[in-house]
């Protein structure tokens, strides 16, 4: 949630100096973070789900569910592999959300690099990449993750 009162500057790379000014996101909007960070020049910069970027020190965020239903819901496949475990691979930590979709699933928590997620075995293509389920019911994308037997 954006916290300033004039706003935040939302740009197109991650620079007050490189990166042009695309819009004003208002107090109070909600944004939705990538979960790709960088830091320059000691700001850490967070990455928007529209390809932008905000500087962190003016947000509060937040673990909050999306109220709104996805549009599309792809399909499960029907052959699920054995539930297995997925270790977490990238530094900044893995977005876990609440459907298999970076723009329809809420993040409802980031696991930690490292940390051990079992899966159900359930797993879903949806926007270019394949997604496991889970014991929580949340979903991971397959991509970020070691997989362990």
């Amino acid at each position: 949630m954006v916290l300033p009162e004039v706003g935040l500057n939302v740009r197109d790379a991650p620079s007050v100096d490189e990166g042009a000014i695309q819009y004003v996101a208002l107090q109070d909007e909600e944004l939705e973070l990538t979960g790709e960070t960088t830091e320059l020049d000691g700001i850490v910069w967070y990455g928007l789900a529209d390809g932008n970027w905000v500087q962190g020190q003016y947000l509060e965020i937040s673990e909050r569910v999306s109220e709104a239903a996805p549009e599309a819901t792809p399909e499960a496949t029907p052959e699920a592999a054995a539930a297995a475990i997925g270790v977490v691979l990238p530094e900044i930590g893995l977005n876990v959300r609440d459907a298999p979709s970076v723009t329809d699933g809420a993040v409802q928590y980031v696991a930690l690099q490292g940390e051990e997620l079992v899966l159900t075995g359930q797993t879903v293509e949806a926007e270019g990449a394949v997604w496991y389920e889970l014991e929580d019911g949340n979903w991971v994308q397959g991509q970020y993750l070691e997989f362990n037997p």
